[in-house]
Formats: C-alpha cells, structure tokens, sequence
C-alpha cells in the first residue's frame, strides 16, 4: 500500500450517523440526510445512503477523484457483513488487512464480502469514475434466512480462518450486473432515483441470499496466493487471443495448482471455465476487429483469430452475438 497517499479514516454504521466524519474533516455537504456531495477540490461526485430497514442499509458511490486519498474504514462495533459490488470503470484497490485486492468493472472481481469488525482500505483511481453498491446486513438479519445455522460454523469456508470474521471475494452474478449496469446509467439525486436504488436493493438481497445458500459456502474462500495463480491465467488468456484456447493443462502450471484445483477454483471466481472465458473474450474481439475497417475479407479476420473455415467462425460468432459477422463488418477500402 501506498502509505504517501493521504489517508481518511471513518467508521461504517448502519445508521447514516457515518456522515459526519465526512462533514466535519473533508468539508462534505449533505443534502437531506441522504446524498453526500464531495468538495471539488476532492472530487466530483456524490454518494447516496438510505436505510432499507433497521438490518439493512444501502450506500451508493459515484465519484471522480480529482486527487489520491486512501479512504479506510475502521473496525466497528456494529455486527454486519459489508457486501460490495464493484463497477468502477478501471481497477480499484481493496486492502483488507494490508493485501491488495483488484476489484472494479475490468478487474473481473467486482463481488465482496467483508465483515464490518475487519478494517479495510479503498484506494479508486484519480480521473476515473468509481461506481460501487454496498449493502450493508446485520448478521443477526441474516440468520434468519437460515433456519438453525451457525455463520461461523456451516459457512466456514467463507469466514477468514484466523480472525474467523467474514472475508470472500468473487465475481458479480450475471443478474446482479444487469441491475447495477441499469442503475449506473442514473444521475444520483434524479427525481426516482430513491425509489429505484431500494427496488435494485432488494432484488440484490435476495440474489445474495439465493447464492450464500447454493453455492458460496461450498465453494470455500480464496487464499491470496491461489488468487494471484488465477489472475497470471487470466493475463494469459487476454494475452492470447489469437491463439487457440492453450488447455486447462498449461493454465493450471502458469497457476502452480492441479488441474482439478484450477478448474474448481477458476469457475468458483468467474462463474465460468476458463474455455468459456477464452471464447467470450475472443469473440468480443472479433466483433471489434470486424468493425475495424483493418480487413478485406471476414475470412482474414477469422483466420487471424485462428479460424481456418470461415464458416464454422460465422456460427461460432451468431451463437456468441446473435447476428452473423457480415452485419458488422466494415471492409478495408
């Protein structure tokens, strides 16, 4: 972590009463007990902070930073889990007990859970738009969604071994991206804007509750060392487009795992196999080079995306795009 950055300390509550801080040290100005509007010499930009409840509140951050400033937040003695939702436009840094986490829109890691009794540092960067959601559960809330559980006991796997406090990180549900995609295009303080954020809230919520039970707590929690093995493949596979997909076998030695360990982990992080990705991504690129204007013939982009049969790439790119590349293509002149 940078420590030459300036850094402000706050506490998180469920109650808006967390303002003030940033009233009384950063020159905030708050509108209705609600929206949180920064000095411009900070940045541009609001946050937006509602209670959904007495267990369940809301904060939304959109903001530009016009200069560095570490935000950390100190442990609190409250007791809730703090579930973040990433979709800054560039990589952010999410420091929990002083390791760097990459969250944001590019970094693929755009889900969090963190407990409110862990500290932890957020660090966006400057001229960039950061967008987050965070919601913020008390625990004693969420138990009730689970008749006879123990969280520390039946979701062990999530709970960080040594503090034995909640720590996961994750990729954002293709369901939960669609709503916060859709809200991220709203001004905050629009007219409807309350209304909208605490109807996404709580179909957020219920995808939360949906996925703790299914599957978070068998997936297990990702040790740093682990994570860094699947973020070097996923480097590789962005690396490599325009090669065939190179094998689980290769991924899993550039990830120092076995195979069966990079498999499970690898679709535990992004929600798909690494083969899957490869081909999402490959395709989003053919898109972009169809519309390029760099080509004669959709045959060379298929073949520099080696393709050999233009036929089978044509089929391959309606699946993925829900139109044959002749739509898109723009020919070289």
């Amino acid at each position: 972590m940078d420590i030459t950055i300036p850094e402000f300390k706050y506490t998180a509550s469920l109650k808006p009463v967390w303002q003030e801080d940033f009233v009384d040290r950063l020159g905030c100005t708050i509108i209705d007990n609600k929206r949180m509007n920064f000095p411009k010499k900070i940045a541009h930009g609001s946050t937006f902070f509602i209670e959904i409840s007495s267990d369940v509140s809301v904060l939304i951050v959109d903001i530009v930073l016009n200069e560095p400033i570490r935000f950390t937040r100190i442990p609190s003695e409250e007791d809730f889990w703090i579930v973040y939702y990433d979709m800054s436009d560039n990589f952010s840094k999410h420091f929990v007990d002083n390791i760097k986490h990459k969250i944001g829109h590019k970094s693929k890691l755009g889900f969090a859970i963190i407990d409110s009794q862990l500290k932890s540092t957020y660090v966006s960067t400057v001229g960039e738009r950061a967008f987050s959601l965070r919601l913020y559960i008390r625990k004693s809330f969420i138990k009730k969604y689970f008749q006879g559980v123990i969280l520390e006991k039946d979701f062990k796997n999530i709970f960080n071994d040594n503090k034995k406090k909640m720590f996961y990180y994750g990729h954002i549900d293709s369901r939960s991206k669609v709503e916060l995609f859709n809200l991220k295009q709203q001004m905050v303080g629009n007219q409807n804007y309350e209304f909208l954020l605490k109807s996404i809230s709580y179909k957020l919520f219920g995808y939360f509750i949906e996925r703790l039970n299914s599957n978070m707590a068998k997936g297990g929690s990702f040790l740093e060392k682990d994570l860094n093995g699947i973020m070097k493949t996923q480097e590789y596979l962005l690396s490599n487009q325009l090669n065939p997909f190179p094998g689980v076998k290769l991924l899993a030695g550039i990830a120092h795992m076995s195979i069966s360990k990079y498999s499970t982990l690898y679709t535990n992080v992004f929600g798909m196999s690494p083969a899957t990705f490869f081909k999402n991504e490959k395709f989003i690129l053919a898109k972009e080079l169809l519309e390029s204007g760099n080509f004669k013939l959709i045959s060379d982009v298929a073949y520099e995306l080696g393709y050999s049969k233009t036929s089978y790439f044509s089929s391959v790119y309606k699946k993925c795009h829900g139109d044959l590349p002749s739509t898109v293509f723009k020919a070289k002149i």
